[in-house]
């Protein structure tokens, strides 16, 4: 079995990349190249995860950067987590499977040589503006349109008649828990090799100059590829606590009043969470990723009618709950930003 701690998977013959770079039919440019031909050796594509090669490059990409996230090695994450996610989502299989198989898997590159390509950077955005990559650890690629009813609600907790899963959380009301026309996007990573390059921000602006039909046809530009447009409003996260300094860094605001909160129990007993030798409790963690005090009134605020501003009293009171730890954040990105701005009412 190929170990996918490797960094050399990064490393992928040309031709291998460029037949794995996927076309769509019904494109407006459909003899146009199937890939982005940037400055300094750089190349943008959606690739099919499908190749056992391109997967396993993929994987090595993000089974290396998670493991930054372990509480051992200075994250925020159990080790335990990090291994599962690693080995259910992120492993060669994972990718081809699971959320891949309902998103488009952009990947940057960089020629090497004459052959070889590396790939530096790769994100998966939903193709669907209704897709939902994950929600819990118990649903994958759900319809936002029918989460409703695709979604056991009452399912007991481990087979548990007395207790149910979803007690375990405190989600945003589920009619306004994803914004309107916003492609999911998961396994947003620039190699643990390039970190530091700045590379992130170009790697998504030059998805949204390439590949968003809103900015190509406001713009009134040319399409340079044949592969699938992106037609929604935006970018749309449910990332893990740390990751929103990075992203409001790159253009990323967060989505007032969405939080989404773990709920301890007797029951139901979170991992601890060690920090430099130090047990760190639900509302230290709380705090030590700005909450609540990111609500303070003098906090500017992005306009946007996403944003779900009746429920952050809700959010401020789950902050200070010792049972309550935070889960997810949501952020957006605006692929036409607005010009408007503001603070909370």
């Amino acid at each position: 079995m190929e170990d996918p701690f490797s960094p050399t998977h990064r490393f992928v013959e040309t031709a291998r990349l460029r037949a794995a770079y996927l076309s769509y039919e019904e494109s407006r440019s459909p003899n146009a190249p199937t890939f982005v031909t940037l400055p300094d050796d750089l190349e943008l594509g959606i690739v099919s995860s499908a190749d056992p090669l391109i997967a396993l490059a993929i994987s090595s990409l993000l089974t290396r950067s998670l493991e930054a996230a372990r509480c051992d090695k200075g994250g925020h994450l159990p080790p335990e987590v990090v291994r599962r996610v690693q080995k259910e989502i992120i492993s060669p299989a994972g990718v081809t499977t699971l959320w891949g198989v309902a998103g488009h898997r952009f990947v940057l590159s960089r020629r090497v040589d004459a052959r070889k390509h590396e790939i530096i950077a790769t994100i998966l955005v939903g193709r669907s503006k209704d897709t939902i990559f994950f929600f819990t650890g118990r649903y994958n690629n759900l319809r936002y349109s029918t989460i409703v009813e695709d979604v056991d609600w009452n399912q007991p907790d481990q087979d548990d008649p007395r207790h149910k899963w979803f007690d375990r959380f405190a989600f945003p009301p589920l009619a306004r828990f994803k914004p309107d026309r916003y492609h999911h996007i998961a396994n947003f990573v620039v190699g643990p090799d390039h970190r530091g390059a700045h590379i992130a921000r170009p790697f998504l602006q030059n998805i949204v100059r390439y590949y968003s039909r809103d900015v190509l046809d406001g713009n009134n530009e040319p399409i340079i590829h044949s592969q699938h447009l992106l037609c929604g409003r935006g970018f749309w996260q449910i990332g893990d606590p740390p990751w929103m300094a990075r992203m409001s860094k790159l253009g990323f605001y967060r989505r007032w009043g969405a939080e989404s909160f773990f709920i301890e129990h007797d029951w139901a007993p979170l991992p601890p969470v060690t920090m430099e030798g130090q047990r760190v409790d639900n509302v230290m963690y709380n705090r030590m990723y700005d909450m609540p005090e990111c609500y303070g009134d003098d906090r500017f605020l992005h306009p946007s009618d996403e944003h779900l501003l009746e429920r952050v009293p809700e959010v401020i009171r789950l902050a200070h709950d010792p049972t309550a730890k935070l889960q997810y954040f949501q952020a957006m990105f605006d692929f036409v930003p607005s010009m408007q701005t503001g603070k909370r009412p």
